[in-house]
Formats: structure tokens, C-alpha cells, sequence
């Protein structure tokens, strides 16, 4: 009877701990370059443009679904500056910080990424596309947990993602997914973006926190990028010449 009291319960830990390390939440340390070039601007100007912009996300996961966002308090501002003589100006945007949420459904294969544009949500919506990783034998020790190197490589961006297969769900920050693990560290274009844990959570999640954003109006992402484009070029009409970068997760 003991004996058997003692198997039913290391099998019922046994069974809570395999949930458990497919539910919980990740905080990622996100990092951009904001290498800007341009013509006509004085070293005073180039002073006052910081070199790199971080910011905390987080991802939830659980249930083949998970909902990427910022970290509440943890947005950065855009930079806005322009030249003594109003010649033009430099606007980096980085993204509506609190509105922004991407939502993935694993199992309907599915995208709903809420974001703005000049403070107006739009629903973006699109397919959960394949990405084409290559998984590489090499390893490292990263938080404690055992990741593997995979890399991307297209015509115009090369990526080293490392993700761990002690937690096997095929998440991972922004656009970045598929792999037969978590992914904990994504580097873009040799540091043009980094992304890096900096803490897992692994626990039972409420309902509420997978949701997928409601806010704003449903379109594509080609309907998406043609109002970006417009509302720019209202903006340069209305302001003249601007040195423009927006950095969007």
C-alpha cells in the first residue's frame, strides 16, 4: 500500500512538472541599433541620436497560443530632433509601446498583431508562416537551460536564434517561432536587433493573459503598410524634409 501511495504520487509530480514547462512566460531584453547615416548632419546633431534603444517584452504561452507585448512602464520614447536653421528633421519611432501585442495561434496557424499608426490601432491579419530554420549542433548554457544555435538566412536578413528543448513549445520572441523549443536569444544582422531572456517563468497562466487583441480595425499586412506610407507622406507634405526610422517588433 505505501509502495504504491509513493508511485501514484511521483507520477502525478512527474505529470504536473511536464505542464508546467509548457505554460508560463518569458522576459526578453530587446536591443536596436539606431545606426543612422545621413547627409548633411553635424556632429552636434549625431551626438544627440542615441546609439542603440532597449526595451522589456514579454511573452506568455500556453495552450498553442501566445501573446508577445511590451512590458507595461517599460517603453521608450521616440526621439524627435531637428537642426537649428529647421533645414529637417529626425524622427525615430519606435512602435506604439503599450497597444503593440502579437498574438500567434499554433493549432489554427494564425496571426492577430495589434498595432498603431499615428496613435490609431489597426488589427493586422495573416497567416502563421513556416520559417525555414537550419539547427546547428552547436551548444551553450544560457539561464540555466542547455540551447541550441538554428539560423535563417534570406536574401537581406541572416538570424542566430538559440532555443531549448527543456521547454518544448515552439515560441519565441516578435516573429520568431518554430523552433522544437523555446527560443531565448535572437540576434538579427549581426546586432542590428537582439533579443535575450532575462528571466522564465514557468507556470499555470490565467485564461485572460493568451487573449487575442480586439482592439481596432481588421486589415492586412499589405493594407497596413499602404496607410503607413500615406500617413507619411502627409506628414512630410506637412512638415518638409524628415529623416524618418521606425523600429517595430
Amino acid at each position: 500500500m505505501k509502495s504504491t501511495l509513493i508511485f501514484t504520487t511521483l507520477v502525478f509530480a512527474f505529470y504536473i512538472n511536464i505542464n508546467a514547462q509548457t505554460e508560463g512566460s518569458i522576459v526578453y531584453s530587446e536591443t536596436f541599433k539606431l545606426d543612422l547615416q545621413i547627409e548633411g548632419m553635424d556632429d552636434s546633431m549625431k551626438e544627440m541620436i542615441p546609439q542603440s534603444q532597449t526595451v522589456k517584452r514579454e511573452l506568455f504561452f500556453g495552450n498553442n497560443q501566445s501573446v508577445f507585448k511590451t512590458q507595461k512602464g517599460e517603453g521608450v520614447d521616440d526621439v524627435d530632433i531637428s537642426s537649428d536653421d529647421g533645414s529637417f528633421e529626425i524622427v525615430i519611432m519606435i512602435d506604439d509601446a503599450v497597444d503593440n501585442i502579437l498574438y500567434k495561434n499554433m493549432k489554427e496557424k494564425a496571426i492577430i498583431h495589434q498595432k498603431g499608426i499615428m496613435g490609431k490601432p489597426f488589427l493586422v491579419i495573416d497567416d502563421l508562416k513556416r520559417i525555414k530554420w537550419k539547427i546547428t549542433p552547436e551548444k551553450v548554457k544560457y539561464l540555466g537551460y542547455e540551447c541550441q544555435k538554428a539560423v535563417l538566412e534570406t536574401n537581406d536578413v541572416f538570424v542566430i536564434a538559440w532555443f531549448t528543448s527543456q521547454i518544448p513549445v515552439q515560441v519565441g520572441p516578435s516573429d520568431y517561432h518554430g523552433l522544437p523549443g523555446a527560443i531565448l536569444m535572437v540576434n538579427v544582422n549581426d546586432g542590428e536587433v537582439e533579443f535575450k531572456a532575462t528571466k522564465v517563468d514557468l507556470r499555470t497562466l490565467d485564461e485572460n493573459m493568451l487573449q487575442a487583441p480586439k482592439k481596432g480595425k481588421e486589415i492586412t499586412e499589405e493594407e497596413y503598410q499602404s496607410i503607413q506610407k500615406e500617413k507619411e507622406s502627409e506628414m512630410t507634405q506637412m512638415h518638409g524634409r524628415r529623416e524618418r526610422k521606425e523600429i517595430r517588433n
